[in-house]
């Protein structure tokens, strides 16, 4: 045996005790760690992920152009059901096929894989006057919005100006790709001639 053999055992012998040191190390860490999730009750997260203040967010179509667009104050993300809780919400939709129009709540609550848009408190739907068309308010404590389809619902009262004219009832559907609006049940209304 040479003695440059010689002087590299100790070194070799080093680096194996060192290596196997890693591994037992390494070994009891992950037996600790296996333990721990083992003992600890299986519970889903509830806290939020993250929060945006004074946010913008555009849905597209197919084509490219803006379908709709929501704007807050403050959007909350909760990933235990994946929903967001919204700060005064604003929704205008660009249907093509129809006319613009805009919802503004208190709060509102996005679920459905960001299908569905639940308002609540000092709910109001506007859709500005056009050529041949009055302008309309709709007003209620809650609505439910599908943007998609283009459509908004609620089983709630609602009151409904149409031009100077105003509806009330309980229950309605708007939607706004066929421009039509269906009042449910206990309708009441004032109608005002056109001058």
């Amino acid at each position: 045996m040479s003695e440059n053999t010689r002087r590299r055992y100790p070194a070799l012998l080093l680096l194996a005790f060192g290596s196997l040191l890693a591994a037992v190390s390494f070994w009891a860490l992950e037996v600790a760690l296996r333990g721990g999730d083992e003992a600890r009750p299986n519970t889903a997260r509830t806290d939020p992920d993250y929060f945006v203040e004074d946010f913008s967010y555009t849905r597209l179509a197919p084509n490219g152009k803006a379908q709709y667009l929501i704007t807050g104050k403050k959007l909350v993300h909760y990933p235990a059901d994946d929903s967001s809780v919204i700060e005064r919400p604003t929704v205008r939709s660009f249907s093509a096929k129809s006319s613009p129009m805009t919802l503004r709540a208190q709060r509102a609550t996005i679920t459905k894989q960001q299908r569905e848009l639940h308002l609540y408190d000092e709910v109001r739907l506007e859709r500005p006057q056009t050529r041949g068309t009055d302008s309309l308010v709709v007003e209620s404590d809650y609505m439910l919005a599908l943007p998609d389809s283009d459509l908004v619902k609620t089983d709630r009262p609602v009151v409904i100006h149409v031009g100077e004219s105003r509806l009330a009832g309980t229950g309605m559907v708007a939607d706004n790709a066929k421009r039509q609006l269906t009042l449910q049940s206990r309708v009441t209304g004032f109608y005002e001639s056109p001058r």
